[in-house]
């Protein structure tokens, strides 16, 4: 396909394509996909034979999976200009082992394994690169999961909202997500959630409207929990 201008910038700043010379990108254009989907549109479910990886032009996608009991456990929700599933091209297992859907409209690439590993064997800058993504994440998924383990579910809600201002600057921010979606990453009940927002806003630490969440003192906020 023909790969348009901007898209060739974006794809450029990602350290999975910065390496590849205008020829090898070309060869990788020419076995990939531009989707545009609507939310709640899937892109794979778990257990489907893992061919392709994604790059998020434009929306957010859910990766997640469904518990024994039917409940859905959100792993992440993948933003702007963020890779996915690409892990699977070293793993040893040939399948997805989570499910992927769309949050919102959205704009993805879809990339193939096989012409990413072709690319791969050849250039050793670029496998370099990859084996430094997956490191990274590595090491954010056990920061997660330790987090998730030792905290209780009030200081996780704290930490992710410090952390979404952070992000924000100023004072205020909107949520990235539904609520039910923050929940779920956080591995709490929707109604937790949403008491914990609550019990912050009585004591008068933040205040909500939609989405956009304002804190109106930080310090209280930091040591709520």
């Amino acid at each position: 396909m023909v790969l348009h201008r901007v898209h060739h910038q974006i794809l450029r700043s990602h350290h999975l394509f910065e390496p590849l010379n205008e020829e090898q990108l070309d060869e990788l254009m020419a076995a990939s996909q531009l989707l545009n989907l609507d939310k709640g549109d899937n892109l794979f479910h778990q257990g489907e034979p893992a061919h392709s990886f994604y790059f998020v032009i434009s929306g957010a996608v859910k990766i997640y999976r469904l518990t024994p009991d039917g409940q859905e456990k959100v792993f992440e929700v993948i933003g702007n200009r963020q890779t996915f599933a690409e892990a699977m091209m070293l793993m040893d297992t040939p399948n997805y082992v989570a499910s992927a859907q769309a949050v919102c409209p959205t704009q993805v690439y879809r990339f193939s394994n096989a012409a990413y590993m072709r690319l791969l064997e050849t250039n050793q800058r670029l496998a370099f690169a990859l084996l430094g993504k997956l490191c990274v994440r590595l090491h954010q998924r056990l920061n997660e999961i330790e987090t998730l383990s030792l905290k209780n579910a009030t200081h996780r809600v704290v930490r992710y909202l410090l952390t979404q201002l952070a992000r924000a600057g100023g004072n205020a921010f909107e949520l990235p997500m539904a609520k039910q979606l923050v929940a779920g990453h956080l591995s709490i009940q929707p109604e937790t959630f949403s008491r914990i927002i609550r019990r912050l806003i009585d004591e008068g630490i933040i205040t909500q409207e939609g989405r956009l969440i304002t804190v109106l003192d930080r310090q209280r906020l930091e040591q709520f929990e």
